[in-house]
């Protein structure tokens, strides 16, 4: 039934016959509905909200009849969900999927990075815990790293005539022996140490005071030892005794050691020789290890630099609890341990292995050392 209000024309009665016209009009809409081969075009479509000649013509019946087909129009066989709907769909299920993208690329992108960080610091180095009892210490837990392990065979260690430690290898002495010597022992005649049978000896240049000011001073009898050793024919290193509590201090005694040096040749290394002071309070009281390591490391990078030779002079409890051979796997080591024979699991260089050793020339008693890796 068409509907009629009273702004339409018919209401109006302006001379047309509107029977007729709604004869005609019903005859149009039964044969659009009759025939499914001519669907409604797309242009006879009315604009979203606008109502159609349809609308005009639909009954309450109509609209109870269209209801209760909805279910059948939105699961049969041409399903339309409504187009605003589907749209917010795909947004969500877009968002999702990107996120989701985002998320894993990002967690991908964390992995690589871990991967090639743990890669570039660990380069070259590969290590395991591994557990051993020292007689004096106690069990020690220390890092495997490869290519800084202690491979010396204490067979091949054995006393000459002069009751000097030396290493024999297929029948050849292979090390070299040494002495260190600082002020405090005097005048010491060097041509005499050499013609005793030392090959080296190891000076000390100057130090730090372990008080609370920690100032650093000079060995009186450097340059004096320095030059008499030197024509007595022996090979001659430093040692600097360092009481630093911070790397850069560290870096200031390198430079300080440079300078008294002041361009003379080693042919040994100088050494950083940092220790604790068991007897009395100092300035380096409750220094952990990885400031020791630290400090050690930029010492000896800082002489390097300079043109000299470096190394770490330590105790074997020091160089077991303190130090981290990640980081000081190719720094060379002077390992002072004064019993029969070294009990180290890390490589060293030279084995200082009498702190009351005797030696031609020298009054007194002195350290005595073996060098593994003549220089």
């Amino acid at each position: 039934m068409a509907y009629i209000d009273d702004n339409n024309d018919l209401a109006a009665g302006k001379g047309k016959d509107p029977i007729g016209e709604l004869d005609d009009e019903l005859e149009r809409l039964l044969k659009e509905l009759g025939d499914p081969e001519h669907p409604k075009k797309e242009s006879d479509k009315a604009p979203h909200g606008a109502p159609t000649a349809n609308a005009e013509a639909e009954s309450e019946d109509d609209h109870t009849d269209a209801a209760q087909s909805a279910p059948t129009a939105a699961y049969g066989d041409d399903p339309q969900p409504p187009k605003k709907h589907g749209k917010t769909v795909l947004i969500i299920v877009l968002c999702v999927i990107l996120l989701g993208g985002i998320a894993f690329g990002g967690w991908k992108l964390f992995e690589w990075v871990s991967q090639r960080t743990a890669t570039q610091s660990d380069k070259n180095i590969s290590y395991e815990l591994e557990t051993f009892s020292d007689p004096e210490i106690g069990d020690v837990t220390v890092k495997k790293v490869e290519g800084a392990l202690n491979t010396y065979d204490t067979d091949n260690l054995a006393k000459n005539d002069n009751g000097y430690y030396e290493y024999v290898e297929n029948g050849k002495v292979t090390s070299e022996i040494g002495v260190d010597i600082a002020e405090y022992q005097g005048d010491v005649d060097f041509e005499k140490v050499k013609n005793s049978g030392v090959d080296f000896v190891v000076l000390r240049i100057g130090g730090r005071y372990y008080s609370e000011e920690g100032k650093m001073f000079a060995d009186g009898r450097f340059d004096e030892y320095y030059e008499k050793a030197t024509a007595a024919g022996l090979k001659v290193g430093a040692y600097f005794f360092s009481q630093a509590t911070t790397a850069e201090e560290a870096v200031d005694e390198a430079k300080y050691v440079v300078k008294l040096l002041d361009g003379r040749k080693l042919q040994y290394p100088v050494a950083f020789d940092w220790e604790i002071i068991e007897d009395d309070e100092a300035r380096t009281d409750n220094i952990g290890g990885s400031t020791i390591t630290a400090m050690a490391k930029a010492f000896c990078d800082a002489v390097e630099k300079e043109g000299y030779r470096s190394m770490v002079y330590a105790s074997t409890s020091l160089m077991l609890q303190s130090y981290d051979f990640e980081t000081m796997k190719d720094y060379e080591f002077w390992l002072a341990d004064y019993r029969e024979f070294p009990i180290m699991y890390y490589d060293f260089a030279i084995w200082q292995y009498a702190k009351d050793g005797t030696v031609n020339g020298v009054d007194g008693t002195v350290d005595l050392n073996i060098c593994f890796k003549p220089y």
